[in-house]
């Protein structure tokens, strides 16, 4: 029975080993509301971003080092992404990733390691690591939307 465990378990090792992406940056609270009627308007665009480093209300929680919400690509009109700006690489909450003005790429003007934001995984374009942004979930539809961990 244990040999068949140790097999079992042995051969999901084997076979999950692909190219996987960590993130470095810990676990903080993360809550933004988003109105895409509102404030948050130029998110209707393909490629549209937001930085968020300061909370605009009280009940905002804005993750390790703030959040990047971006407009990425997918099938919708709105796909919202949500990204902690704190670069991974560098694991430091005053270090944070610059959005590009195309809103495909972001880089960390520390390191200079890219990374894609677009497609909703920010994992690294450049510079070598194997840490990807760390992401936040976002839930909502139509003008309503919210971010969170």
């Amino acid at each position: 029975m244990k040999r068949i465990i140790f097999l079992l378990l042995f051969t999901g090792i084997v076979f999950s080993c692909d190219k996987q992406y960590y993130t470095s940056i810990p676990n903080f609270r993360v809550n933004l509301d988003l109105n895409l009627t509102g404030l948050d308007y130029k998110l209707n665009a393909k490629l549209a971003y937001e930085v968020f480093t300061k909370p605009r209300v009280a009940l905002d929680l804005l993750g390790y080092g703030g959040i990047l919400v971006i407009n990425g690509v997918g099938g919708n009109q709105v796909d919202l992404y949500a990204y902690d700006l704190a670069c991974p690489v560098e694991a430091n909450p005053n270090t944070r990733i610059v959005p590009d003005s195309t809103g495909i790429t972001a880089h960390c003007p520390k390191c200079g390691t890219v990374f894609n934001i677009a497609n909703g995984l920010g994992n690294p374009q450049s510079g070598g690591t194997k840490y990807s942004l760390k992401s936040y979930r976002v839930f909502g539809s139509g003008t309503q939307y919210s971010v969170v961990n």
